[in-house]
């Protein structure tokens, strides 16, 4: 079942664009099926439409956590989402 996901991860544009540059290929092979992300309220956030949580989950643990590594340093954590829902309704 396809689930939409909510992130604020606390990072700028500049991180935003070199994790993202790192690791688009990857979520989309895993099951990303939409992705849209800007800033408001002066925080990134991201939403998300997954085939699957285990592709979600398999992309956090194989890919996203080497870029957030590699990018900040190794002094950032693992982004993890703030919301999981599964889709009833995706349109138009």
């Amino acid at each position: 079942m396809a689930i939409g996901v909510i992130w604020n991860p606390p990072i700028d544009q500049q991180a935003y664009d070199a994790i993202s540059e790192r690791v688009f290929g990857s979520a989309t092979e895993k099951g990303l099926r939409l992705h849209a992300a800007g800033e408001g309220d002066g925080a990134w956030r991201i939403i998300e439409v997954w085939d699957s949580r285990e592709g979600l989950q398999r992309f956090i643990r194989e890919d996203l956590a080497a870029a957030v590594e590699e990018v900040s340093g190794g002094q950032a954590p693992t982004p993890e989402p703030e919301v999981v829902f599964d889709i009833h309704n995706q349109g138009p």
